[in-house]
C-alpha cells in the first residue's frame, strides 16, 4: 500500500512539475481502458516521454526500456522501482518479449517505444514489430499514444529539463487489436505490416491536434 501511494504521489508531483515548465495537458484520457491487457506504443522524441507518458495514464503500468539506462547509477535503481524492465535494442531480445507477454497476459499495462530510440528531430521513425508481436500472442489491445512538446523540456541529447513555452501534450487515440493492424496476416510479415500501419496510426493522431497552442491546463488525471 505504502508503495502505491508513493507511486501514485510521484505521478502527481511529475505533472505539477510539467505544467511548471511550461504547461501540461492530457487529450483523450477516456480512450485508456481501466482493466485488461493493454501495450501503450508511443512516439519518442525526448528521455522525459516516459515521465510525461506515465503521469498521463490513469492506471499504473509497466515500462520497456533501453539496457543502457539500467547500467546508469541511481537512474537504473529509480526506473526498475518505477517497474521499467530492460530490453536489448535493435536485437530479438527474446527475454525482455517473453517478459512484455507475460504481464500483458496477466492483464497488465505496458509502455513501449517501437522506434527503439530517440528521434533527433521529432519526426516519426520506422516502427520495429516487437510490440505487435508482443500485443498479438498475449490477446491484448494496442493503445497508440503520441508525446507534443517533451524535446523542448528535455532535447535530444540533454538530461536537464528547461522551461519550454510550447508546453507538452500527450495525446491518446481509440484502442485497436492486432488483427485490425496486421489485415489478419500471420508471422514475421502481419508483424511488419502492423508495424507499418501503426506508423500510419501515430502520424495522423500526431496531426490531429491544429495548432497545439501552449497547455497550460490539465485534465483531471487520478492518481
Amino acid at each position: 500500500m505504502i508503495y502505491l501511494l508513493l507511486r501514485g504521489f510521484c505521478w502527481v508531483a511529475l505533472r505539477i512539475l510539467f505544467r511548471l515548465f511550461g504547461g501540461y495537458r492530457i487529450e483523450g484520457r477516456g480512450n485508456v481502458p481501466r482493466t485488461g491487457g493493454l501495450l501503450i506504443a508511443a512516439n519518442h522524441v525526448s528521455d522525459a516521454d516516459p515521465l510525461a507518458l506515465g503521469a498521463a495514464l490513469p492506471r499504473f503500468c509497466y515500462f520497456m526500456g533501453k539496457e543502457e539506462l539500467f547500467q546508469i547509477r541511481l537512474i537504473g535503481p529509480l526506473m526498475r522501482i518505477m517497474r521499467s524492465f530492460p530490453i536489448k535494442r535493435y536485437t530479438a531480445d527474446r527475454a525482455a518479449l517473453e517478459r512484455g507477454i507475460e504481464l500483458l497476459s496477466r492483464g497488465e499495462a505496458l509502455v513501449v517505444f517501437p522506434e527503439s530510440r530517440i528521434s533527433e528531430n521529432a519526426q516519426l521513425q520506422e516502427l520495429y514489430p516487437g510490440a505487435i508481436m508482443m500485443a498479438s500472442r498475449a490477446g491484448a489491445s494496442i493503445l497508440p499514444a503520441v508525446l507534443i512538446g517533451t524535446d523542448g523540456v528535455v532535447p535530444y541529447g540533454h538530461l536537464m529539463p528547461r522551461y519550454s513555452r510550447r508546453g507538452v501534450v500527450v495525446r491518446f487515440g481509440r484502442p485497436m487489436t492486432a488483427q485490425e493492424l496486421t489485415g489478419g496476416a500471420r508471422g514475421g510479415e502481419g508483424y511488419r505490416r502492423g508495424a507499418k500501419r501503426l506508423r500510419d496510426v501515430l502520424q495522423e493522431l500526431l496531426e490531429s491536434g491544429g495548432s497545439h497552442s501552449p497547455p497550460h491546463e490539465t485534465e483531471t488525471a487520478p492518481t
